[in-house]
């Protein structure tokens, strides 16, 4: 169906260690071949998490490798490469995919996904006419949606990698 749960995805182990990876480049995920799932993710709740964790670790290229300690050290997550992200499922609130490649409708699950969003781009209730035309507007919407998200994010994370993978290893900054 249309639904996926975050607990559904298996953690895999890679540069950054053991966690969801994702990236923050549409052009990569599409280069995969796979389907591109959208995550949203809030690496700091407001309600306590199992592991307690928060916020993301930003590994610049000098100091990778102290990159792959994040769970260990309580983050909710680690942002590697600027576009690159390992994240633990807790973080992940609601996952869906870019593209409905199947014919039928799937209502249901589309209203069950979009209640798990911060701040989803439409409404599904029992006066939604549920046509096929109907339900490419709403898949449409939800993709453009999703990959503005995902571009304003990559921005404001990609810059903030940017600055400081280009300070000199061991420098500080006070903010």
């Amino acid at each position: 169906g249309y639904e996926l749960h975050p607990q559904d995805l298996q953690d895999t182990t890679g540069v950054a260690g053991s966690g969801i990876y994702c990236t923050l480049d549409l052009n990569k995920a599409q280069a995969t071949g796979k389907e591109v799932l959208v995550v949203e993710f809030t690496p700091t709740t407001s309600k306590p998490t199992r592991s307690g964790a928060s916020e993301l670790l930003v590994a610049t290229d000098h100091n990778l490798e102290n990159g792959k300690t994040w769970r260990q050290r309580g983050f909710s997550g680690v942002l590697f490469q600027g576009t690159e992200l390992c994240l633990r499922s807790e973080s992940i609130g609601a996952l869906y995919r870019r593209e409905w490649r199947k014919p039928e409708a799937a209502w249901q699950g589309l209203s069950r996904t979009l209640s798990l969003m911060n701040d989803p781009p439409l409404a599904i209730d029992s006066d939604t006419t549920q046509t096929d035309a109907a339900w490419a507007k709403a898949l449409e919407r939800l993709k453009t949606y999703g990959d503005k998200q995902v571009q304003e994010s990559r921005e404001h994370l990609e810059r903030y990698w940017t600055n400081l993978n280009e300070r000199p290893p061991n420098s500080c900054q006070i903010s």
